[in-house]
């Protein structure tokens, strides 16, 4: 009976070759190594990787270190253990992917502060390009959003929909990484006295200049909008909790 191949030789012949890594900062080495293996795709979402003792002599470290590695990369989101399955690509979802520094954004100002000067320079464009370019059916889809029960929700919905509206794919999906690290600053400022009544007023603005096919009208409501409710996240993050 011939003896299939072990995971070993299937993928040292497959395309999919883990180098060794240095010994001195060896689980870093490892991650980076993993890393890259995703990025350029010869490891894809969902895919299992080797059996940790084929693992280890692929990567050239120790098992401990793997372990350390392995458990590093989980907790980032980017491999998933399965109980009694072994250690997979996770499916590398954008949102799951930027959870671990969402924590982060909650205690620290200075990144609270370097949130709103990304969205600063990102959405007021967006809005100026949406002007020109949404039709009907998207300005009907954001007048639709404004009236959600729920406003944290409309105002994350809203934002996706004139980014959307924008035209620019590229554009579209950095906002979508922006808005899932500021989860905690929507938290932080959705709460406060007036805030939500205040947010609608400034989303409607926003949304009428749109309409109106306005494109300095719609930059300047958003960055007005933005200013304000960035100068009460950066408050509410450096004073803990201080009233708007």
């Amino acid at each position: 009976m011939v003896r299939p191949p072990s995971y070993l030789e299937t993928i040292m012949t497959s395309g999919a070759e883990f180098s060794p890594v240095r010994r001195s900062s060896a689980a870093s080495e490892a991650m980076r190594s993993i890393q890259e293996m995703i990025v350029d795709g010869r490891l894809s979402p969902g895919q299992r990787l080797p059996a940790e003792r084929e693992l280890s002599e692929l990567l050239g470290i120790s098992r401990p270190t793997l372990r350390e590695t392995i458990r590093s990369l989980v907790s980032m989101n980017i491999l998933e253990s399965r109980h009694g399955s072994g250690t997979f690509v996770a499916a590398l979802d954008t949102t799951a992917l930027l959870e671990p520094l969402q924590f982060v954004m909650g205690l620290n100002a200075r990144t609270v502060d370097e949130l709103f000067e990304a969205r600063l320079l990102l959405e007021p464009a967006l809005a100026a390009l949406a002007a020109a370019r949404a039709d009907a059916a998207q300005v009907a889809a954001m007048r639709a959003a404004l009236s959600d029960r729920d406003r944290v929700a409309a105002d994350v919905t809203l934002h996706r929909l004139v980014a959307d509206a924008a035209g620019n794919a590229l554009l579209s999906t950095m906002l979508q990484t922006l808005s899932t690290l500021g989860r905690a600053s929507r938290a932080m400022t959705a709460s406060r006295p007036g805030v939500l009544r205040r947010t609608a007023a400034e989303h409607l603005a926003i949304v009428d200049a749109i309409d109106r096919r306005d494109a300095a009208a719609a930059r300047d409501a958003m960055a007005a909008h933005l200013n304000r409710i960035g100068a009460a996240a950066r408050r509410q993050a450096g004073a803990g909790g201080a009233d708007q």
